[in-house]
């Protein structure tokens, strides 16, 4: 755990910047039912037998409802509910370090999910523009705080889209895995690949990155971790990258950002039975992340960013799941964020002759403010080509 006396970022890294923790839910999540508007009757209407049961004040520790992020009491009921399975989030709502974005997304009308996550991780809505990321092409904008090579780093095994552009950014899988051992350190074999690798060598920029974060990772000491659960992080996946994350963000390392990939939210059948444990391993790896950094602490100088590619359908299909939409839901969470809130200019779920839920937030509207307040500014026109921002929405401080 952090202390009170602990530094929430490196102390090369301005002020005005927070670490950028960002998640992509791939294979596109339902939104509607991680956060219910159990206002909206035609919920209930389309989704006959997939629904998540409304607030009952009558009994309110019944685990299957709703758990109710507004007032459920008013005359005319505007409310949103979390998921059961969000439970652990609740608090982080109520901290006012939790705000949720609904109906948002980026309308690039395209419901592969290939082509859709390559989409809005390059921020554009056409297949034509650059082939970098909305992210690379804001810290190729920024100036790097410190020379460190862990600058951008992805715990996932791959540079995703989204980074594309920065500067030899890093793609780890597993950070006690990363390196040498101690037997080819001492066999000079480290100087060798450093000395072919030098330029003009093709991929001498990778090579040379990775050796460097080699040496950094060493000289961290990072103490290694054998189970999630030995540091408080569930036994899962998305736990165990959160976990790496904050190790790096806890040592003396100067990250600035990372990029995480949360699988497994393709839910066409039985959506129920599947997106209960999906949000369950949602809410104990940001709930853990939250706890370790501090909420008065660490979590001040922390972003964390939680998007994906598109929503569901509002209606239910025959198979008891949702299929390919267009908006869904967005998580924001740290300390700079204006939290305990829904963000929504909500499109209402009369279907008509669509039905998709409507993007009514631009996620680059978003994404753009979260640079501009919270990651040290930034160019619009560079990072969004041919996107006009709108007035903010309010979503940090």
């Amino acid at each position: 755990m952090l202390t009170e006396n602990t530094i929430a970022a490196h102390p090369d890294i301005p002020d005005d910047r927070d670490i950028l923790v960002c998640i992509f839910q791939r294979g596109a999540a339902d939104g509607l039912n991680a956060l219910v508007p159990y206002f909206d009757s035609d919920y209930y209407a389309h989704r006959t037998s997939i629904a998540v049961p409304a607030p009952d004040p009558l009994d309110p520790l019944n685990l299957n409802n709703g758990i109710p992020l507004t007032n459920y009491f008013d005359t005319v009921p505007n409310g949103y509910a979390l998921h059961p399975a969000l439970q652990l989030m609740e608090q982080v709502y109520l901290d006012g370090n939790l705000a949720l974005v609904h109906a948002t997304g980026v309308p690039h009308q395209i419901r592969s999910h290939f082509s859709a996550q390559n989409l809005i991780e390059r921020g554009v809505i056409e297949k034509t523009g650059p082939s970098t990321g909305w992210l690379g092409r804001h810290l190729a904008f920024s100036s790097p705080a410190t020379g460190s090579a862990f600058r951008a780093i992805s715990i996932s095994g791959n540079v995703p889209v989204a980074l594309g552009g920065a500067i030899e950014p890093l793609a780890i899988d597993n950070l006690n895995d990363f390196g040498f051992d101690q037997g080819i350190l001492d066999s000079g074999y480290p100087q060798v690949l450093t000395d072919l690798f030098r330029n003009p060598i093709p991929f001498s920029g990778p090579a040379e990155a990775a050796l460097a974060a080699m040496d950094e990772l060493q000289a961290a000491n990072i103490p290694p971790v054998n189970q999630p659960s030995d540091a408080g992080y569930p036994n899962t996946v998305l736990g165990g990258k959160l976990l790496q994350a904050a190790q790096l963000i806890k040592s003396n390392i100067p990250v600035e950002v990372v990029c995480i990939d949360s699988d497994g939210w393709d839910h066409h059948q039985n959506l129920p039975t599947y997106i209960g444990p999906s949000l369950t391993e949602l809410a104990g790896a940001l709930r853990a992340f939250y706890d370790d950094m501090g909420p008065t602490t660490g979590m001040q100088r922390i972003t964390v960013l939680v998007y994906t590619e598109f929503g569901r359908r509002i209606k239910q299909n025959g198979s008891q799941g949702t299929d390919h939409g267009t908006a869904s839901l967005a998580y924001l969470m740290g300390g700079g964020v204006n939290g305990g809130q829904v963000i929504s200019d909500w499109p209402g779920l009369d279907i008509g002759q669509n039905e998709d839920l409507q993007i009514t937030t631009d996620l680059r509207t978003v994404i753009t403010e979260m640079l501009d307040k919270r990651l040290g500014g930034t160019d619009v026109g560079i990072v969004f080509p041919g996107f006009t921002v709108p007035t903010y929405v309010n979503a940090f401080i």
